[in-house]
């Protein structure tokens, strides 16, 4: 089984954890909701640290984490992070390897970047601000396809049917198309489980799209207040099992 005990922080935050190692995403004070930044007794606790950035804007960035995090941590962002602060940067299309973690950047409709991250057999994907973001009842029909476009074009080289868990918009801002982008990456994409985010401290948006967007491929957990945690045990990939038959079957053989 592949075990993952994520807390949400609020806005688009999370922390991962995977064993002795942890994963933030996003974390920021600032926001509609109440937010929370981590324990930094939790973060001590961890033999290694990543610190993942989407991008700049303040529901996503806090300076903050530098203090709260250390020197330790390893600090991933997006190529939009300005100097002084310190890490590795990345812009879409890149691939880096830190260690036993990969981590491949991709397409924003907005600014930065999105990430997939590789770790002791979990695939995780954190959106940032990618979405499909369009107003229907305000923008034009020529803005419209534009956004349409580019949503489209930054998820098509995203792995598909491998991500385990993906965190991803759900924004009641754009009213009846809160949704639009969130159902379009489920269909294609596939993840294992879906996790809202970005819902402007409205829990009953990512509750209503757990109803309404779960499919057979994909589970949706909703994590509504800053502080709550969940822990998932996901089943090993199918794609594995034929390799356990061949040696299965070659064990067999040896003992005929």
């Amino acid at each position: 089984m592949k075990d993952i005990a994520i807390d949400y922080l609020g806005g688009s935050g999370f922390l991962v954890s995977l064993g002795g190692t942890g994963l933030l995403f996003d974390a920021s004070e600032s926001g509609p909701d109440r937010r929370a930044l981590p324990d930094p007794a939790a973060l001590a606790a961890f033999e290694k640290l990543y610190v993942f950035v989407s991008h700049h804007h303040d529901d996503h960035f806090s300076p903050a984490i530098y203090d709260l995090c250390g020197e330790n941590a390893t600090y991933i962002l997006g190529f939009d992070i300005p100097q002084p602060y310190k890490g590795v940067r990345m812009s879409p299309g890149e691939a880096r390897t830190f260690g036993a973690l990969t981590v491949n950047a991709y397409g924003s409709t907005d600014e930065g970047v999105s990430f997939c991250v590789d770790f002791a057999g979990v695939t995780l994907f954190h959106a940032g601000d990618l979405n499909l973001w369009h107003w229907r009842d305000e923008s034009s029909v020529t803005e419209i396809e534009s956004a349409e476009r580019a949503f489209y074009d930054c998820v098509a080289p995203i792995p598909k049917q491998k991500i385990d868990v993906a965190f991803f918009p759900v924004d009641p801002r754009q009213g009846s198309m809160y949704d639009a982008g969130a159902g379009y990456f489920i269909m294609t994409v596939k993840p294992k489980v879906f996790i809202p985010m970005h819902f402007q401290g409205r829990p009953d948006v990512a509750l209503r799209f757990a109803v309404t967007g779960e499919t057979p491929q994909t589970r949706i957990v909703a994590l509504e207040q800053p502080g709550d945690h969940i822990d998932l045990h996901l089943p090993e990939d199918e794609a594995s099992a034929p390799d356990q038959k061949l040696k299965d079957l070659l064990k067999d053989d040896e003992n005929s």
